[in-house]
């Protein structure tokens, strides 16, 4: 039997909820996969803000590109059919977030917030959310589309 046309419309919207959820549960963990190595690189090397917000957009950009690849996003698409459109997409994020970052970082606005001992560096923050947009709807729109649902009963 088919399923009802308004069951599609109720998992659709599970779905986009839960890959908002994820999204959103992502930027916690992709804030320090960025700041950590931006931290150490800055202490330990003598590169420019531009080359270390390449580098630590780099280590973030890896771990996540097998996240969501692997894991995060589901489709009707084979992977390998979505594999070309998220490595455009994620080349194109890791260079608009190492561009922005780098741009910040080089005007040395150093933002941040103390929350307790912990400084959060607002220039990363602001970095992700600018582009946060962006990159949800490549992700869920272009990359990896939401399965399409059946209309037929």
């Amino acid at each position: 039997m088919a399923e009802q046309p308004d069951q599609d419309i109720s998992r659709n919207r599970q779905t986009v909820g839960t890959r908002f959820l994820w999204f959103v549960a992502g930027a916690g963990i992709n804030y320090l996969l960025i700041s950590i190595p931006f931290k150490w690189l800055s202490k330990h090397t003598g590169l420019s803000a531009w080359e270390i917000a390449g580098c630590s957009m780099a280590v973030s950009t890896s771990v996540f590109f097998v996240w969501n690849y692997f894991f995060n996003f589901r489709t009707d698409s084979r992977k390998r059919d979505a594999l070309v459109r998220y490595l455009l997409a994620v080349g194109l994020m890791w260079l608009l977030s190492s561009t922005l970052l780098g741009w910040l970082k080089h005007q040395n606005f150093n933002w941040h917030i103390d929350i307790g001992s912990y400084p959060l560096d607002l220039d990363i923050v602001a970095t992700q959310f600018a582009l946060s947009g962006l990159k949800f709807f490549l992700y869920h729109k272009w990359v990896f589309p939401l399965p399409k649902t059946n209309a037929t009963t």
